[in-house]
């Protein structure tokens, strides 16, 4: 697999394309060609996977700032469906977050859907980021596949230069579910690392259950920013996991 800055307008549109094929862009538009150029000739980055010499995947990122505070935003990461199984977004991610670092930059900063376990998984644990910063209905309701019919929370990952993911860790289960597909109704914020038990994958068909879910996570993680806890990592006990949060002292991040 190679991984490479996009170069031609044709590897642009096939940028385009991705897009509307990994997110089943029905009523979204994806980010468009003149964009994608803009961005990755003016300080940003477009790169591409290639496989054989088909493109299979792409990165979109761009310097972003708080007042004078310089980071790097990765706003979009796609791969083909065929592909999802090959490590290749794990090595977009990796590449994007090395050339980044290597721009000068000492934090990658993105979004994910704390509600899709296996997505969080990802980018917590194989990609080693603090999640924290939640946000609510960041993009208003979308159209696509993914996303539809829902309020579009999301929750920041910081990805940084200096810090190492906190893994040796024992956590004290907070919410635990009992042969229900429902969230908890009660939980416990007791000790430094709280493990909340949730469903690995969610019935997308039951649209009252997604936005049962969505609630109850949205209360309880803004309740943990309150006390300063950030997600640390996800552990997966198919077909159920514990979404991992841990007081934001101890992960020394400011």
């Amino acid at each position: 697999m190679e991984i490479r800055r996009i170069s031609t307008i044709e590897e642009y549109k096939k940028v385009e394309e991705i897009q509307r094929i990994a997110w089943g862009m029905e009523e979204e538009c994806p980010v468009p060609v003149p964009i994608l150029v803009a961005i990755n000739n003016n300080g940003g980055l477009v790169e591409g996977a290639f496989i054989d010499g088909e493109m299979v995947g792409f990165t979109l990122g761009f310097p972003a700032n708080k007042g004078n505070y310089r980071y790097f935003y990765s706003h979009m990461a796609g791969v083909l469906p065929d592909y999802r199984n090959y490590n290749v977004g794990y090595h977009l991610k990796i590449h994007q977050f090395q050339s980044a670092f290597s721009m000068g930059y000492s934090e990658v900063r993105w979004t994910f859907d704390p509600m899709k376990t296996r997505n969080a998984y990802f980018n917590t644990h194989k990609l080693g980021s603090f999640a924290y910063e939640y946000k609510i209905n960041y993009y208003g309701i979308m159209g696509s596949k993914e996303n539809k019919g829902i309020e579009s929370d999301r929750i920041e990952a910081h990805k940084f230069k200096d810090k190492s993911p906190i893994r040796n860790y024992n956590f004290n289960i907070a919410a635990e579910l009992h042969n229900s597909a429902e969230p908890w109704e009660k939980y416990s914020i007791d000790g430094d690392v709280l493990g909340f038990e949730v469903l690995e994958e969610i019935d997308q068909s039951n649209l009252e259950l997604v936005k049962k879910w969505r609630y109850a996570l949205r209360k309880v993680i803004l309740e943990l920013e309150g006390k300063n806890y950030v997600m640390i990592d996800v552990v997966r006990e198919s077909p159920k996991a514990f979404l991992i949060f841990a007081l934001k002292e101890k992960s020394g991040l400011i």
